[in-house]
Protein backbone atom coordinates (compact mmCIF):
# COMPACT_ATOMS: atom_id res chain seq x y z
CA UNK A 1 0.00 0.00 0.00
CA UNK A 2 1.11 3.52 -0.64
CA UNK A 3 0.27 6.64 1.33
CA UNK A 4 -0.36 10.19 0.35
CA UNK A 5 -1.68 13.28 2.09
CA UNK A 6 -5.42 13.68 2.09
CA UNK A 7 -6.70 16.18 -0.50
CA UNK A 8 -9.91 18.14 -0.64
CA UNK A 9 -11.10 16.08 -3.61
CA UNK A 10 -10.97 12.95 -1.38
CA UNK A 11 -13.74 14.29 0.86
CA UNK A 12 -16.57 13.07 -1.38
CA UNK A 13 -15.43 9.44 -1.19
CA UNK A 14 -14.71 9.69 2.52
CA UNK A 15 -18.09 11.23 3.31
CA UNK A 16 -19.71 8.24 1.58
CA UNK A 17 -17.68 5.87 3.77
CA UNK A 18 -18.78 7.75 6.87
CA UNK A 19 -22.43 7.31 5.86
CA UNK A 20 -21.84 3.53 6.01
CA UNK A 21 -20.23 3.73 9.46
CA UNK A 22 -23.15 4.02 11.85
CA UNK A 23 -21.04 3.46 14.98
CA UNK A 24 -18.72 6.30 13.96
CA UNK A 25 -21.66 8.60 13.16
CA UNK A 26 -23.16 7.94 16.59
CA UNK A 27 -19.83 8.53 18.40
CA UNK A 28 -19.34 11.84 16.60
CA UNK A 29 -22.90 12.95 17.35
CA UNK A 30 -23.79 13.43 13.68
CA UNK A 31 -26.80 12.51 11.62
CA UNK A 32 -26.37 10.45 8.46
CA UNK A 33 -28.34 13.08 6.52
CA UNK A 34 -25.86 15.78 7.60
CA UNK A 35 -22.80 14.06 6.17
CA UNK A 36 -21.41 15.60 3.01
CA UNK A 37 -17.92 16.71 1.92
CA UNK A 38 -18.32 20.21 3.40
CA UNK A 39 -19.45 18.86 6.77
CA UNK A 40 -16.54 16.38 6.83
CA UNK A 41 -14.11 19.19 6.02
CA UNK A 42 -15.46 21.22 8.96
CA UNK A 43 -15.26 18.14 11.22
CA UNK A 44 -11.66 17.49 10.17
CA UNK A 45 -10.74 21.13 10.80
CA UNK A 46 -11.58 20.57 14.49
CA UNK A 47 -8.40 18.49 14.65
CA UNK A 48 -6.15 21.19 13.13
CA UNK A 49 -5.06 22.33 16.59
CA UNK A 50 -3.26 18.99 17.11
CA UNK A 51 -1.11 19.43 14.00
CA UNK A 52 -1.82 15.85 12.98
CA UNK A 53 -1.44 14.10 9.66
CA UNK A 54 -4.36 12.86 7.57
CA UNK A 55 -3.23 10.15 5.17
CA UNK A 56 -4.98 8.32 2.35
CA UNK A 57 -3.92 4.72 1.76
CA UNK A 58 -4.13 3.23 -1.73
CA UNK A 59 -3.67 -0.25 -3.10
CA UNK A 60 -3.59 -0.80 -6.86
CA UNK A 61 -4.56 2.88 -7.38
CA UNK A 62 -7.74 2.39 -5.37
CA UNK A 63 -8.36 4.21 -2.07
CA UNK A 64 -8.62 1.61 0.69
CA UNK A 65 -8.48 3.70 3.84
CA UNK A 66 -7.62 6.88 5.71
CA UNK A 67 -5.75 7.48 8.91
CA UNK A 68 -5.05 10.33 11.27
CA UNK A 69 -2.15 10.47 13.70
CA UNK A 70 -0.40 13.08 15.80
CA UNK A 71 3.20 13.14 16.94
CA UNK A 72 2.88 15.28 20.05
CA UNK A 73 -0.37 14.74 21.93
CA UNK A 74 -1.41 17.46 24.39
CA UNK A 75 -2.13 14.76 26.99
CA UNK A 76 1.29 13.10 27.15
CA UNK A 77 3.50 14.59 24.39
CA UNK A 78 3.59 11.18 22.65
CA UNK A 79 2.33 9.91 19.27
CA UNK A 80 -1.33 8.87 19.01
CA UNK A 81 -3.30 7.19 16.25
CA UNK A 82 -6.60 9.01 16.25
CA UNK A 83 -8.44 7.30 13.42
CA UNK A 84 -8.29 4.50 10.91
CA UNK A 85 -11.19 4.00 8.53
CA UNK A 86 -11.36 1.50 5.69
CA UNK A 87 -13.62 1.57 2.64
CA UNK A 88 -16.78 -0.27 3.77
CA UNK A 89 -16.47 -2.65 0.79
CA UNK A 90 -12.95 -3.65 1.89
CA UNK A 91 -13.48 -4.11 5.63
CA UNK A 92 -12.42 -7.43 7.04
CA UNK A 93 -9.70 -7.91 4.41
CA UNK A 94 -6.72 -6.77 6.53
CA UNK A 95 -6.42 -3.20 5.25
CA UNK A 96 -6.99 -1.66 8.69
CA UNK A 97 -4.26 -3.79 10.26
CA UNK A 98 -1.91 -2.99 7.40
CA UNK A 99 -2.56 0.75 7.81
CA UNK A 100 -1.78 0.48 11.55
CA UNK A 101 1.46 -1.38 10.73
CA UNK A 102 2.49 1.26 8.19
CA UNK A 103 1.70 4.18 10.51
CA UNK A 104 3.69 2.45 13.27
CA UNK A 105 6.60 2.01 10.89
CA UNK A 106 6.49 5.77 10.15
CA UNK A 107 6.40 6.52 13.88
CA UNK A 108 9.54 4.43 14.48
CA UNK A 109 11.44 7.37 13.00
CA UNK A 110 10.31 9.48 15.95
CA UNK A 111 12.19 9.45 19.29
CA UNK A 112 9.40 7.63 21.15
CA UNK A 113 9.11 3.86 21.10
CA UNK A 114 5.39 3.78 21.88
CA UNK A 115 2.15 4.88 20.24
CA UNK A 116 -1.19 5.42 21.93
CA UNK A 117 -4.82 5.14 20.85
CA UNK A 118 -8.17 5.74 22.46
CA UNK A 119 -11.43 3.87 22.03
CA UNK A 120 -14.90 4.86 23.19
CA UNK A 121 -15.81 2.61 26.11
CA UNK A 122 -18.80 0.98 24.41
CA UNK A 123 -17.11 0.27 21.06
CA UNK A 124 -16.09 -3.33 21.72
CA UNK A 125 -15.60 -4.05 18.01
CA UNK A 126 -13.08 -1.20 17.74
CA UNK A 127 -11.35 -2.37 20.89
CA UNK A 128 -10.99 -5.88 19.46
CA UNK A 129 -9.54 -4.43 16.28
CA UNK A 130 -6.92 -2.45 18.23
CA UNK A 131 -6.09 -5.51 20.33
CA UNK A 132 -5.57 -7.50 17.11
CA UNK A 133 -3.13 -4.73 16.08
CA UNK A 134 -1.06 -5.33 19.25
CA UNK A 135 -2.47 -2.49 21.35
CA UNK A 136 -2.94 -3.17 25.05
CA UNK A 137 -5.32 -1.46 27.43
CA UNK A 138 -3.52 0.79 29.89
CA UNK A 139 -6.35 2.69 31.51
CA UNK A 140 -9.63 4.54 31.34
CA UNK A 141 -10.29 8.23 30.84
CA UNK A 142 -13.30 10.52 30.71
CA UNK A 143 -13.38 13.40 28.26
CA UNK A 144 -16.39 15.69 27.86
CA UNK A 145 -18.52 13.22 29.79
CA UNK A 146 -17.60 10.25 27.57
CA UNK A 147 -15.57 7.28 28.81
CA UNK A 148 -12.62 6.07 26.77
CA UNK A 149 -10.25 3.14 27.00
CA UNK A 150 -6.62 4.18 26.58
CA UNK A 151 -4.35 1.76 24.74
CA UNK A 152 -0.66 1.60 23.94
CA UNK A 153 1.54 -0.33 21.54
CA UNK A 154 5.30 -0.62 21.61
CA UNK A 155 7.04 0.33 18.39
CA UNK A 156 9.46 -2.51 17.78
CA UNK A 157 12.23 -2.61 15.16
CA UNK A 158 10.60 -5.62 13.49
CA UNK A 159 7.28 -3.81 12.79
CA UNK A 160 6.90 -4.60 9.12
Amino acid sequence: MIERNLRKDDLGIISEWFKHSSDWIKEEGLLKEEIDPQRIEVWMALYDRYEGVWLVWEDNKSIKGISYHILDSPSNKKPWIGMVMVDPQDRGHGYGRRIIQLVCRKLQQEPDNIVFAGCPFRQVKWLRFLAACDFEQIGLDTLSGKRYIKLARLLLPNDQ
